[in-house]
């Protein structure tokens, strides 16, 4: 069958009605035929259970006359064997229970109240179960009274069928009648769906180059010619769109850059950082894993910068920025934080010595002798460690332990590293 879905007509309200019409008659049709053939299987099962209740009543009769305990109890149990009846009670002449059976035993009736006896048959229909309830009855009038109650279960079932059956019927129904309305459909309007089929591809590819073949006659060439009009002045708008939104993209990308990155450095900013290090606590938080925060300050560099100046400055912390980054892994990100002090963010740390071999590596790296203008020097740094959860959870907390753990580095001689310790490290201690 052809994709006509996106072929519409021009005018289609007209087929759209028939369609709706066919729906709601098809509709009603299955209602109405499962509404009538459930009424009849409803009837049947009636008639049946009410035969079942007779036979049942007439083979008790003699036995209850008999006072045939073991005989009525025997026939009990036999009819209620069958899994669709949920319960049966027998009643003598005076309405008192003789016996009664529930999921096909026996069940004592100590409790159980006296009834009515009533001379004819009556049925009742509850939403879970059928009750018929039957006068027992000989030559010399009524003897007792059964009331049988069975499940609703098959009856539903037995609808429930019908009513798969009578959709799938209609569905077919449907489907071939909509079929034949659609080619018929496709076969008047089919100087239209040329038209149609182009327009359908402009839709979903959003090519605006394509064009309608003209017909040299016909009702259609106007119209196909202004269409293929307005698909030059689209294809035209879509390119000058295209040429600003690029510009517009480079210039957010450009601000993007200067907003979040280090002009010098080109490394992430504090601003960047902040947002980056809450992102990571709330990852390691939530999937229960371990990350680190490393503080990097270069040792002595305001002496460097009043001994070398500004030029040698900004050479010494774009090679220290290359050294660290080459250091860390390719997950961890280097930020520059402060004008001599890098930041380090490694999340999914499996375990302690991992962090502690790449502060060893970053203390080495940043120690390598430099040469600037033909002067040899060395430039050390120092490190302060935290890890979450392992010593906080809370950024403002976590960020002032990896600070303490900074300060203890540098007390300790810097050109080192220290991992935050609680019992070692006193904040009163190690203010430089």
């Amino acid at each position: 069958m052809e994709n006509t879905h996106l072929r519409s007509p021009i005018s289609p309200s007209i087929f759209r009605q028939h369609l709706l019409i066919l729906g709601l008659a098809m509709s009603a049709a299955l209602l109405l035929s499962t509404f009538i053939a459930g009424f009849e299987v409803y009837k049947q099962m009636r008639s049946e259970l009410l035969l079942k209740s007779v036979m049942l009543g007439n083979n008790l009769s003699d036995r209850l006359i008999a006072g045939d305990t073991r005989g009525m109890q025997n026939l009990v149990l036999n009819t209620a064997s069958d899994h669709e009846i949920l319960a049966i009670t027998l009643y003598d002449s005076k309405g008192h229970p003789v016996l009664s059976s529930g999921n096909g035993s026996l069940v004592n009736t100590d409790r159980y109240p006296d009834i009515v006896v009533e001379p004819s048959s009556h049925f009742n229909f509850y939403p879970g179960n059928i009750v018929i309830s039957t006068p027992i009855t000989d030559n010399s009038g009524i003897r007792g009274q059964l009331i049988l109650q069975s499940r609703t279960v098959p009856l539903y079932r037995q609808i429930f069928q019908l009513f798969i059956c009578f959709l799938a019927g209609f569905i077919v129904i449907t489907i071939l009648t909509a079929y034949v309305l659609t080619k018929k459909q496709i076969r008047l309007l089919q100087p239209a769906l040329s038209l149609a089929d182009v327009a359908e591809k402009v839709a979903s590819t959003g090519d605006y180059s394509l064009r309608v073949s003209l017909e040299k006659t016909g009702d259609l060439s106007n119209l196909s010619m202004y269409f293929n009009l307005m698909l030059a002045r689209m294809e035209a708008w879509e390119a000058d769109m295209h040429s600003e939104a690029h510009e517009r993209r480079e210039a957010e990308s450009r601000l993007s850059i200067l907003e979040n990155h280090d002009s010098l450095t080109k490394l992430p900013n504090r601003h960047f950082f902040h947002r980056l290090l809450t992102n990571n606590l709330e990852d390691a938080i939530a999937n229960h894993e371990m990350m680190a925060l490393m503080f990097i300050d270069l040792d002595h560099f305001k002496s460097i910068s009043e001994s070398y100046g500004y030029d040698a400055c900004d050479q010494i912390l774009t090679i220290m920025a290359q050294r660290l980054s080459e250091v860390l892994r390719s997950t961890d990100t280097l930020c520059r934080v402060d004008a001599d002090e890098f930041a380090a963010v490694l999340p999914r740390v499996e375990k302690l010595d991992t962090v502690k071999s790449l502060a060893e590596r970053l203390v080495a790296a940043m120690q390598k002798p430099l040469t600037l203008d033909g002067k040899h020097f060395i430039v050390t740094g120092s490190i302060g460690i935290a890890c979450c959860p392992l010593h906080a959870v809370d950024q403002r907390l976590f960020l002032h332990l990896a600070d303490v753990a900074l300060k203890a580095a540098k007390q300790t001689g810097r050109n080192t590293w220290c991992l935050y310790d609680a019992n070692s490290m006193d904040d009163a201690d190690l203010i430089l």
